[in-house]
């Protein structure tokens, strides 16, 4: 098995998806609550990287078992064309697990072990989301489950691993995170849709239309800047945040969304277009955080 099977395995472009909670919940903590652990930072995003890669692993797997991976997805399915066999897929499954598992024990053990009990939840959903009577990726509520769960779970995890604090505030600031991550899969389910028809799945974009998930893809994209606002009006972000994420915004991705058609042809380009804007958004919040730390504004 080669190095860019791997590689390719992990799904790497997603794995954005798994590091943004992580880092911008140990800058928030360090903002908020002047509490930092750079060791936990280290083991969070490696833990991270490995669980989003198992976690994609875990979905390819069972989408090539049931046919619902076609020859079409064969330039970025390992699976489908043959690189790497199921049960060697399963294997890397089983040792990215293990290795988060250690590495979750060893946190829990510094800090809190209800952590465990947390990640036991997130394990649940991710198999949850692939496998069973009725997976959650055939229904049309995958974008929320992994909004909530990424966004919101891992987020305010991570910010009560550094700071022993969980409370509306450390809530309240991954809810854009949350957006960010659910418009992924919508990308995702948008790019899929006449591939995901065939195989009987009900996702979100099958559900409301083309039309529609484009316009909520840009509903989401805009709402990153009004939560940021809000955020902003009742004081959990200094307005040096608003300032930078109003500055350094990709305004020119709705735009190019717009324009060309959704399909597995373009399904590199949505997907490059979110990971960009959501890449940004959060680099910009946690530059603005970085700014207030060193200048003590709005702490």
């Amino acid at each position: 098995m080669s190095f860019p099977t791997i590689i390719k395995l992990m799904d790497i472009k997603t794995l954005v998806a798994g590091i943004v909670p992580v880092v911008l919940g140990t800058v928030y903590s360090r903002y908020a609550f002047g509490k930092f652990n750079i060791i936990y930072l280290i083991l969070l995003s490696i833990s991270m990287i490995l669980i989003q890669s198992a976690t994609n692993m875990i979905n390819d797997y069972f989408d090539f078992k049931s046919g619902a991976d076609s020859k079409e997805k064969g330039n970025e399915k390992a699976l489908v064309n043959g690189e790497v066999t199921p049960k060697q897929v399963l294997g890397i499954i089983w040792v990215y697990q293990f290795i988060a598992f250690l590495i979750g024990i060893f946190i829990a053990s510094q800090t809190s072990y209800y952590i465990l009990i947390v990640a036991a939840i997130g394990e649940i959903i991710s198999i949850l989301y692939a496998c069973g009577p009725l997976p959650i990726s055939y229904t049309p509520i995958g974008e929320i489950v992994s909004g909530v769960t990424m966004g919101i779970g891992i987020t305010t995890t991570v910010i009560y691993i550094h700071s022993g604090t969980f409370n509306l505030n450390t809530v309240l600031i991954a809810i854009p995170t949350a957006v960010f991550i659910g418009t992924i899969l919508l990308s995702n389910n948008l790019s899929d849709i006449e591939e995901d028809r065939k195989v009987g799945r009900k996702t979100l974009p099958i559900l409301i239309g083309i039309k529609n998930s484009e316009k909520l893809w840009i509903f989401n994209v805009i709402m990153l800047l009004v939560l940021t606002f809000i955020l902003m009006i009742i004081g959990i972000y200094p307005i040096i945040v608003l300032v930078a994420v109003v500055l350094l915004f990709p305004y020119r991705s709705i735009s190019n969304f717009l324009s060309y058609d959704k399909s597995i042809s373009t399904k590199g380009k949505t997907m490059g277009l979110i990971g960009q804007v959501g890449l940004k958004y959060h680099l910009a919040v946690i530059i603005g955080l970085l700014i207030s730390i060193m200048f003590k504004i709005g702490i």
